[in-house]
């Protein structure tokens, strides 16, 4: 179930509630789909990896300040000529944005068919436009009565979700909202509608193939760091009761396994790494391997490039013959009314 947050630790903001003699129909509310961005050209990809670098959120390293900002542009200026070659295997940019774009249109269409209020959307990312903060002084500049941020990571880390709550607290310091205007919903991977659409997705996929006889499904999601883990965040057990309720949904033959991609840096992540499951899947002779991206709601260069090429190429290597990637949600209808039912089960106080 989707959470709200405006501090971790802290009590549950108050439902939206109407002022007196104000039209429910006029009610402006903004809606932010936060996501992670992505460098819409070539050019942007130095300066997209470097704020990711300078977010200690993100990224662990002991440094502050200044020195951090210094090591994280050497960083992106090392990284970025390997990164300009991977986005240029899939167009020359990330599809995250545009498919952003297209959550925002279609949800607030949705959300106003419900004549609840008048519902504006935004795709507002945290490492590159539409930035976050430049989506806020859009909307504080406009007559909006309730700003809700939707994390679009589904499972909470500190990494993600996290970081977001806490730009979201910077934010806050302007003073523009008061703060019971504020929702943030930081998390909806278990939710049972959710999970529910990822079920579909495979089951579709699966019928889809029925020559193929797939019998083996592999759920990767993204790494993060283990001292993160070991620090209470509860990114890996929400990954594993997801796990589990998409196993216990599916058929019996399904062989349901799970692992963890897009390590950066020398510290232990989360494993087992994607490679390394799909290496020992391929040596257990699995011939027929299904690929869904747990955790990701778009398509972007982890399951464009890393997926759909990298996985791929390693799979047909070890002798598995047919691998096949699910593609992330997207635009799925289900998956949108998911969104919208979490932002109206907020607003009504469930």
């Amino acid at each position: 179930m989707g959470q709200l947050h405006n501090k971790p630790n802290r009590n549950f903001p108050q439902p939206f509630e109407r002022m007196a003699g104000e039209d429910q129909n006029n009610m402006k509310i903004a809606v932010l789909l936060a996501n992670m961005g992505g460098p819409d050209s070539l050019q942007s990809v130095e300066e997209y990896l470097f704020n990711i670098f300078r977010d200690p959120d993100m990224i662990d390293i002991p440094l502050r300040g200044k020195l951090r900002d210094r090591f994280a542009r050497w960083l992106a200026r090392k990284r970025a000529p390997e990164s300009r070659k991977i986005y240029n295997q899939i167009g020359g940019k990330s599809p995250l944005v545009q498919i952003s774009r297209h959550q925002a249109e279609i949800l607030e269409k949705n959300l106003n068919a419900e004549q609840k209020a008048n519902f504006k959307v935004f795709p507002a990312m945290r490492y590159w436009h539409p930035f976050l903060h430049e989506v806020w002084q859009t909307i504080t500049q406009n007559d909006f009565r309730q700003v809700i941020i939707l994390s679009m990571y589904p499972f909470y880390s500190s990494t993600t979700s996290g970081s977001i709550i806490q730009m979201v607290e910077r934010l806050k310091q302007r003073m523009d909202f008061d703060e019971r205007e504020i929702i943030v919903i930081d998390r909806f991977g278990n939710h049972p509608a959710f999970i529910d659409v990822m079920v579909g997705q495979i089951k579709r996929a699966l019928s889809e193939h029925p020559k193929t006889h797939f019998e083996d499904l592999l759920l990767s999601a993204h790494s993060i760091p283990m001292r993160r883990i070991k620090n209470g965040d509860p990114y890996q057990k929400e990954i594993e009761q997801a796990v589990s309720a998409i196993r216990r949904a599916l058929p019996d033959h399904i062989r349901v396994h799970h692992s963890y991609q897009s390590k950066i840096g020398p510290v232990k992540w989360l494993e087992p790494a994607t490679s390394d499951k799909i290496d020992e899947l391929a040596h257990a002779g699995v011939k027929n391997l299904l690929l869904y991206p747990l955790g990701f709601v778009a398509d972007n260069s982890e399951t464009v490039y890393e997926m759909d090429i990298l996985y791929k190429t390693v799979a047909l290597e070890k002798g598995i013959e047919q691998f096949h990637r699910i593609e992330s949600p997207n635009i799925n209808g289900a998956f949108i009314n998911v969104l919208k039912d979490i932002i109206l089960e907020k607003l009504n106080g469930r």
